[in-house]
């Protein structure tokens, strides 16, 4: 593999890590403040249409991205549905207001 798709594919795992505290989130503590399911569900279309592309075109780094997104988004979707309208306590907290 060349440098490009490695630096490609670095960056593919990346994102991918950048959902983990997302999903972690929302699965232990059972908490959707601040989700939106309708920006999910587009997210999850995006990534499934760029993901066939990907496979189409042949590229590795596009496909690998577009697995991890359709896995981190419909995650974040299904859990989302599950404990919808559930907050944890610190999401639920009143915000001070400093003056």
């Amino acid at each position: 593999m060349d440098i490009p798709n490695l630096i490609g594919l670095s960056g593919a795992v990346i994102a991918g890590v950048a959902y983990i505290p997302q999903i972690v989130h929302l699965i232990k503590e059972k908490c959707t403040a601040g989700i939106s399911q309708g920006a999910f569900l587009l997210w999850l279309i995006a990534a499934a249409l760029v993901t066939i592309n990907a496979i189409y075109i042949h590229s590795v780094v596009f496909i690998v991205l577009g697995v991890i997104q359709l896995s981190s988004t419909g995650l974040i979707l299904l859990f989302s549905v599950i404990h919808k309208h559930n907050v944890c306590e610190f999401h639920a907290a009143p915000v001070a207001v400093v003056k």
